[in-house]
């Protein structure tokens, strides 16, 4: 090999040496929690009492979400739980923890707002069911005028987020404590009542 190609290659080994230290750090990203308030566009801030939020992670590497914890306590839930998915239950600062499999802890801390008192507006209003058993339903037929398809049942006093009307007495709402949504009777949710 000509000397001039032997400088060459050389140079070109002490470039790639110098270079490869960057590469190698160059990994995947880390691991980032994401909080957003279901069914508000991806809305991730300005978050209110009662409204049910999103809890997962990007960039996990294969982790599995194994626990996720508010500080305070969510609305009808326990503090910690396997379930991404919980609403705010006081005004003030929220901390929200979420533990990934193989034990990476990721931690973010919120304001969290008053509650909403707007049914139909952009966030959920929570309210308390005051009816004995009232069933939540998957669909509301328009031109019968009636529900479709028992999703489950609320009791009285069970907490509930309230989002939009979709017929005169009837609105979408989410059961804080079983993660389940579903169509109900409006007449039946009591704003305003902790």
């Amino acid at each position: 090999m000509p000397r001039a190609a032997t400088r060459a290659l050389a140079a070109c080994l002490v470039a790639g040496a110098a270079v490869s230290p960057a590469v190698a750090t160059a990994q995947t990203p880390a691991p980032a929690m994401r909080v957003h308030a279901i069914f508000a566009g991806g809305r991730n801030a300005n978050f209110h009492v009662g409204e049910v939020l999103l809890v997962d992670v990007r960039n996990s590497g294969g982790r599995k979400l194994t626990q996720v914890c508010f500080s305070p306590a969510p609305i009808s839930r326990p503090a910690c739980s396997g379930s991404g998915v919980a609403a705010p239950s006081a005004t003030g600062t929220t901390t929200i923890s979420a533990t990934l499999s193989d034990g990476t802890k990721l931690s973010r801390t919120f304001t969290i707002h008053a509650p909403a008192t707007k049914v139909g507006g952009p966030r959920a209003v929570p309210a308390t069911i005051r009816c004995v058993d009232m069933n939540l339903y998957a669909n509301y037929n328009a031109r019968r005028h009636r529900s479709i398809g028992v999703r489950g049942t609320v009791h009285r006093g069970d907490r509930v987020a309230l989002y939009n009307r979709i017929a005169p007495g009837k609105i979408f709402m989410w059961d804080y404590a079983t993660n389940l949504g579903g169509f109900g009777s409006e007449s039946c949710a009591q704003t305003g009542a902790s």
